[in-house]
């Protein structure tokens, strides 16, 4: 079965949904006799060619698509709260749907994890399900994100955190890292630092906080946690890239804030691998964004 026609039934389905303006934009609701179905979900981007149906891989959207489908027979379209790109991992992802069936949501929660690690065998993990009012969406009501970056620097290697991180070998340790990731944030024009490919009209965004921190107990391990409304394509990765390349005096510390007046890609830093890249959160209340992201997380699994 090739691409279309995997996903042209589901597709198709975006033209068939009433649409409403609110304060943040149209957006989709539910026709009359359906649920609007929220799932929280977590899973290992190193599978997956990204959330997005892709035409040259298997996507998570098309994974749970598929489970969602073995299990009430209904063709749905899901809409989800973020497009990671391919091997971005993610321990909290929020998508919505419109379904008619009468399952309960224990038992769809039961079911599909049973689906999708048993008879699918992915790495994804749905831990909630939720009945929401039909003008939820998981998208245009999300308020902010927690992205979590790690990097693993030095000679000795660690089984679990080893395969999540960007590993660089070598015995001296980065410099000035809390320093620098503190450059990012604030509102900027970020254009430097998206993709080549990214169709973003406005390349202005605000990241409310930055957060270097090491390991406890292993200080190979260090950690670049993100706070911040919407990221550009490839944004995080960029700053993660060009942080590290400054910290180890590859690139001037100068040259972050050339590349923030003259928006050129040339200027900053190397994009670092997705694999290590993994969206921590996704806020649906103010109070508890602006928390964490005045206070920080520093734990894992947050």
């Amino acid at each position: 079965m090739d691409f279309k026609e995997r996903i042209s039934p589901f597709s198709s389905l975006a033209y068939k949904y009433e649409r409403i303006e609110t304060k943040r934009g149209s957006r989709p609701i539910p026709p009359a006799g359906f649920r609007n179905i929220r799932l929280e979900l977590s899973y290992d981007g190193h599978a997956f060619c990204g959330y997005q149906y892709q035409p040259h891989g298997r996507s998570v959207q098309e994974t749970v698509t598929q489970a969602w489908t073995q299990l009430t027979k209904e063709q749905v379209l899901l809409f989800g709260c973020s497009r990671l790109d391919a091997k971005v991992s993610a321990n909290h992802f929020v998508l919505n749907l419109y379904s008619q069936t009468h399952h309960s949501c224990d038992r769809i929660l039961r079911s599909l994890n049973g689906i999708l690690q048993t008879t699918l065998k992915y790495p994804i993990s749905i831990y909630s399900c939720t009945d929401m009012e039909p003008h939820f969406h998981a998208r245009f009501d999300s308020i902010g994100k927690h992205y979590r970056y790690l990097v693993w620097y030095g000679r000795g290697q660690h089984a679990l955190f080893g395969p999540h991180c960007w590993q660089l070998r070598s015995n001296i340790g980065p410099q000035n890292m809390a320093s620098l990731a503190r450059k990012f944030e604030g509102k900027h024009n970020f254009s430097a630092f998206r993709a080549q490919d990214c169709t973003a009209v406005s390349t202005e965004r605000t990241i409310h906080k930055v957060d270097f921190w090491v390991h406890p107990r292993m200080p190979e391990l260090m950690v670049l946690d993100f706070w911040g409304e919407g990221f550009l394509k490839n944004m995080i990765r960029n700053i993660s890239g060009t942080i590290l390349d400054a910290a180890t005096n590859k690139l001037s510390e100068s040259a972050i804030d050339e590349a923030f007046i003259h928006g050129n890609r040339e200027l900053v830093g190397q994009c670092a691998p997705a694999h290590a890249l993994v969206l921590e959160r996704v806020y649906y209340l103010q109070d508890e964004y602006n928390t964490d992201a005045k206070n920080g997380v520093r734990i894992f699994l947050s």
